[in-house]
């Protein structure tokens, strides 16, 4: 078998071992993402919940084309426990919009989505239930820093899927990050 380069017609080259040789440019999936198609955000909001384990944060994609959670950077100024829930849904209570900022200034996109903060989101008249927690944080003092907790999975939701945010102390203000992204695998 024959492999061309695909532009010129030349055939590529193999060293004695029959390895091909190559000379290739990395770049990780979230750069391509950002830089070619501007579709990298900066998800930002701070909360103080009003009891113990108030939801404070509710995202769902509305997007045809996957939402990816890279990872959360969380300051807390007290002790707490800070959860989250992948797949809770329903009505929620006082929320304010969060509009996601583009991390490629030049791209012009918006994010496609359900952003919400709030201190309670959960609360009143609110129907958000059926979550499953998928990672939780313990603080058990204020954060002197702000802290970047990467997952050991990328969290994935497609169409329609929702993530939250959830605090057991109503003592603590959270403020937190969210890097996201919109990218299908293949």
């Amino acid at each position: 078998m024959i492999i061309e380069d695909g532009h010129s017609g030349n055939k590529v080259a193999v060293n004695t071992g029959n390895r091909m040789l190559v000379q290739a440019v990395e770049e990780s999936i979230e750069h391509h993402i950002n830089h070619f198609h501007g579709l990298a955000f900066q998800l930002i909001f701070s909360e103080s919940p009003t009891s113990g384990d108030d939801c404070i944060f509710y995202m769902q994609n509305t997007s045809d084309t996957d939402l990816v959670i890279e990872e959360a950077m969380l300051f807390v100024d007290g002790a707490c426990e800070v959860s989250l829930q992948i797949g809770a849904k329903g009505t929620r209570n006082a929320a304010t919009a969060i509009v996601p900022i583009n991390a490629n200034a030049g791209s012009g996109l918006s994010a496609d989505g359900i952003f919400e903060s709030g201190a309670d989101l959960d609360g009143g008249s609110a129907t958000l239930s059926g979550g499953s927690t998928i990672v939780m944080y313990k603080f058990g003092a204020a954060t002197s820093k702000s802290e970047i907790f990467n997952f050991a999975q990328d969290v994935i939701l497609p169409k329609n899927e929702t993530i939250s945010m959830w605090c057991n102390d109503s003592t603590a203000t959270i403020y937190a990050t969210l890097p996201i992204n919109y990218h299908n695998a293949g």
